[in-house]
């Protein structure tokens, strides 16, 4: 096991128009007219356990400029491990920032969130040959089974093109993105050596036949599956993922979403099929009931939820089934807080996303609540207001809800920090 020691992303919104694209319907207009109506809840977050200090940062060990895409967990005891990427330079997107390498970061707490232990670097991007790169897009999942916490995450070029070169090879110089994996049995406090999850990426072998130039994981968090009527999946470990494809090795792109698996207790990984298209990007997947599987992924065009079921446990999706909500295109969040069969007064799916200000943007982060599981999302409740980005929810041991989200520290700014909110049931159903 490695032991790691504790070191010592609102500029006032612009205003946007109503004025949506042509291809978006009336009745849609009308739809986001409402839902700019949500309740507020509870404007103040419980705790910000990630700041971003800012400022003009050359490539410094201790040094960060921005904290952006959450990843959480809360773990068999009731753990919060919170991940994050901390980037330098200034903040900009893995592989776009030349010698300002991203470190994956985490901070656990034990307390529901009102306090956190000091953060600790999982993954630090200056590397023991000198290579610098950026690591990204930490998504846990927790073994229910064997109490294990497991950890996908990618690793980039330090810097490289908008679509990566073909390949798997960890050595950066070679341009490729390249997935890890790392577990914990003791609740985040240490954690494995790495593992790398090598993915089919030649068409032969592709379930789309395209050059699979990349495989990222969520960001967010992944399931365990448990309501299967095939009993042999029951267990099965979950991790939403995008690929970005092309017909050939240097043509132009798509980008699709799929999930990782594991039917091993995390030994091994599997790829599904991806979604049939529109494209879409960052995802998150939920387990109904009846044991599909619902993913919600985030538009790479237009301003509607991309959602689609699987009944065969991720293997393979059926088609688009949009949602109604013109919401802006960010990652969200979608897990499950509540069911009936398992002795709950109803069944609970909540959503989480930027509801926006005047207009489709990233501000004001809101809950929504499903309680036909997934076809319809409603009762949005705001729980900020300014900046609201990135978003994962879990439940937490004690009941409540817990919201994670990128926020602004300082009236004017972006990516300020990752704010945590504790939210109570009351708060989402009693407005």
């Amino acid at each position: 096991m490695i032991h790691f020691s504790p070191m010592s992303r609102s500029l006032a919104a612009v205003k946007r128009s109503l004025l949506f694209k042509r291809t978006i319907s009336l009745a849609v207009f009308l739809v986001v007219c409402l839902t700019q109506n949500a309740s507020i809840a509870a404007p103040r977050p419980t705790s910000i356990p990630f700041v971003s200090p800012k400022g003009d940062y050359v490539s410094q060990r201790d040094q960060y400029h921005t904290f952006r895409i959450p990843g959480l967990i809360v773990t068999q005891d009731g753990t919060i491990l919170l991940f994050a990427e901390a980037r330098r330079g200034t903040g900009r997107d893995p592989r776009r920032e030349e010698n300002a390498p991203i470190d994956l970061v985490m901070r656990r707490s034990t307390d529901n969130g009102d306090t956190w232990e000091p953060l600790v670097v999982i993954e630090s991007g200056y590397r023991p040959n000198g290579i610098r790169v950026d690591f990204a897009d930490p998504t846990p999942v927790l073994d229910r089974t064997t109490e294990t916490v497991f950890l996908l995450y990618g690793q980039w070029p330090d810097i490289a093109p908008i679509t990566v070169a073909p390949g798997q090879d960890p050595d950066s110089t070679e341009g490729n993105q390249v997935v890890w994996v790392r577990s914990s049995t003791d609740n985040g406090k240490t954690w494995s050596s790495r593992k790398q999850i090598v993915y089919p990426d030649e068409p032969y072998e592709t379930s789309d036949g395209l050059y699979w130039r990349q495989a990222e994981p969520g960001p967010g968090s992944g399931i365990q599956l448990r309501w299967q009527d095939d009993a042999s999946l029951n267990g099965r470990l979950i991790i939403p993922a995008k690929r970005s494809g092309s017909e050939t090795p240097d043509s132009a792109a798509t980008v699709e979403p799929f999930v990782y698996y594991s039917d091993d207790h995390g030994k091994t990984w599997q790829v599904g099929n991806t979604t049939a298209g529109p494209d879409a990007n960052e995802d998150e997947v939920v387990e109904l009931t009846n044991g599909a599987v619902l993913l919600d992924g985030r538009p790479n065009s237009g301003y509607l939820r991309r959602r689609h079921r699987s009944y065969d446990g991720g293997e393979t999706w059926g088609p688009d089934v949009p949602d109604t909500l013109a919401l802006t295109p960010v990652d969200g969040s979608m897990i499950r807080y509540s069911a009936e069969r398992e002795g709950n007064d109803r069944d609970r799916i909540l959503f989480s996303c930027a509801l926006g200000e005047d207009g489709l943007n990233r501000n004001n982060i809101a809950i929504w609540t499903s309680y036909n599981e997934g076809k319809s999302f409603t009762n949005p409740v705001q729980f900020n207001t300014g900046f609201a980005a990135y978003s994962v929810l879990q439940r937490l041991q004690d009941g409540t809800i817990g919201l994670v989200v990128e926020t602004a520290t300082e009236e004017g700014d972006r990516y300020g920090g990752i704010s945590f909110y504790r939210i109570k049931l009351s708060q989402l159903e009693n407005q």
